[in-house]
């Protein structure tokens, strides 16, 4: 159980549950009073921003911030049993961010689906839509009870009622999307939507955002938002405020200037010199954990590597660790995440399960942030997918790495 935390007096917030039960991803509030128990119509219909704007002028607009940028092709090496392959991401046209604003506005659910006027909901802030249920890029058959207990998290349209409304005075940013409890996408999907509203130049007075534990309110305090203005979504949550403000999944230019703003914020020093090179363990995670992982150390110690947990240090420590490296080897998860803050020409070699479904994650944020990217794949095994990695591949991987130009020297 965790404890809620103490919110403001007055009738207007919104209400807090006495303490939450967390099973797994899953948050449940427990003892939230409303003020009323008429529930509330479902919206009728999924629109995107642009056509809501265009229907309902007088109380959505949308700004855009800068232009679609085109991202070109990406190559990075591959090395699998001794053999050196090369794969290539096509060129992609990424939009401009934007920031919608909506008056009188709704957010339902932990996942923060936003709804506007005439029963109308917004499309980019829905999942599984029309019918289609994806799990880790399969589609899931309607036979399953997952898929219908999926369509009601991520389709308003789909539900027959919602719960009473709470009505708050002020504007409201809506940071939240439905993978916000990992730790990936609330760094990289989450907290960089913040560049589009200092943009807008609009200050919202609460947030709707992952903000149940100590560290990330630590986070957003370093950000300059105080802890009276984070609201933890829940399912069962459904507020209308003055003005709810939607920010865009982060554009790469979005990206780029939230991991400057961030390490400025968290009193990131500049390197000085040559980095480091480190080496990240998941060996207290339980999953993707290296079998050989003694000789790999001991093999990159011999390299001048160290080696870390990311879940010993507050984010501080590790948005520090990570700007002061040059290499970073570390098998494919959330810690990656953290290269966020590393310099551009940072050079990453990412160990990754061969069956990995989404494993051009990491070179697709490499391509943006201007790293220089290479994966080490292996078997997986099972049941805890541990990884026993060839170290002679790891071994050639570093040889490759070593031939690209430094950090320090490279031009501004």
């Amino acid at each position: 159980m965790v404890k809620g935390a103490a919110w403001m007096k007055s009738d207007d917030q919104p209400p807090v549950p006495r303490r939450w039960f967390r099973l797994g991803k899953y948050l449940l509030p427990i003892g939230v009073k409303q003020a009323t128990w008429r529930r509330t119509k479902s919206p009728s219909e999924q629109v995107s921003v642009a056509d809501l704007a265009a229907q309902h002028p007088e109380q959505v607009a949308v700004e855009t911030f800068g232009s679609e940028e085109l991202l070109p092709e990406y190559s990075y090496a591959c090395f699998q049993a001794g053999v050196i392959t090369e794969k290539a991401l096509p060129s992609k046209m990424c939009p401009a961010a934007f920031v919608a604003r909506i008056r009188d506005g709704m957010s339902f659910g932990r996942h923060c689906c936003a709804m506007g006027p005439a029963g109308k909901a917004v499309r980019e802030t829905g999942f599984n839509l029309d019918g289609q249920v994806r799990n880790q890029g399969s589609s899931m058959s309607s036979l399953r009870p997952r898929h219908w207990r999926r369509r009601l998290e991520g389709d308003v349209t789909f539900r027959p009622w919602l719960p009473p409304k709470h009505r708050i005075d002020g504007r409201v940013a809506l940071l939240n999307t439905r993978t916000s409890h990992n730790y990936f996408h609330w760094l990289i999907d989450i907290l960089p939507r913040l560049m589009s509203l200092k943009k807008l130049g609009v200050m919202p007075d609460y947030y709707l955002v992952e903000s149940l534990s100590e560290s990330q309110k630590k986070a957003f305090e370093f950000l300059g938002i105080d802890r009276d203005q984070l609201i933890q979504p829940h399912c069962r949550m459904l507020i209308e405020a003055d003005e709810l403000l939607v920010p865009s999944l982060p554009s790469p230019t979005c990206l780029r200037d939230f991991g400057r703003f961030a390490t400025e914020k968290l009193g990131v020093q500049p390197q000085i010199g040559f980095g480091k090179r480190i080496y990240i363990t998941r060996r207290s995670t339980g999953n993707r954990t290296i079998a050989n992982e003694s000789q790999l150390i001991e093999m990159l110690a011999a390299r001048g590597f160290e080696t870390h947990a990311m879940e010993d240090y507050s984010l501080q420590q590790q948005a520090t660790l990570i700007h002061q490296s040059d290499v970073i080897l570390a098998t494919h998860g959330a810690g990656l995440a953290n290269l966020i803050f590393a310099r551009s020409g940072t050079r990453v070699i990412e160990i990754v399960p061969d069956d990995r479904y989404n494993a051009t994650c990491y070179p697709r944020k490499s391509r943006i942030l201007s790293f220089h990217h290479q994966q080490v794949l292996v078997k997986s095994g099972k049941p805890k997918r541990t990884l026993n990695v060839s170290l002679e591949d790891i071994n050639s991987a570093l040889v490759c790495a070593e031939m690209v130009v430094p950090v320090q020297m490279r031009s501004a």
